[in-house]
């Protein structure tokens, strides 16, 4: 086997690992989003923009719940801190960022009674949502 082979088996093996969930709770990630999507926001937005935003969308599939138990399977919860402390994005820029995912049909948000108060939560899509979101799911 030529050194490239070898070296290509390194990389083979820790996919197969991660479909396995042998490293944790791994979704998938579309080539389609860096091909087509990413191409997308930066010719209708700003490149900074549409990496940024691609960026949060991939954190929030990082972040979903992964208990199909209960009512909040596959939507994710952190605070807007959390996600600046994290990623590093600007507090003022997330909000933002959300909206144009969810214009895009990328995401969908929506506001939840959480502990005697209101808490945004988010369901990172997969490929764009083809159809209307529901009225409260705006950002």
């Amino acid at each position: 086997m030529n050194e490239m082979k070898r070296l290509a088996q390194i990389a083979i093996q820790q996919k197969e690992t991660v479909l396995a969930r042998g490293r944790g709770g791994y979704s998938p990630s579309l080539h389609d989003l860096f091909r087509v999507q990413l191409r997308e926001l930066g010719s209708k937005y700003d490149k900074g923009t549409a990496r940024d935003a691609v960026f949060l969308l991939l954190y929030l599939h990082a972040y979903v719940n992964g208990t199909e138990a209960n009512d909040y399977y596959m939507w994710a919860f952190p605070t807007v801190a959390q996600i600046r402390n994290d990623t590093g994005i600007h507090g003022d820029r997330i909000k933002p960022l959300c909206q144009i995912l969810e214009t895009e049909g990328l995401l969908i948000t929506k506001m939840i009674p959480w502990r005697g108060n209101v808490k945004k939560i988010y369901l990172p899509l997969f490929y764009p949502f083809e159809e209307a979101i529901p009225a409260d799911g705006a950002a």
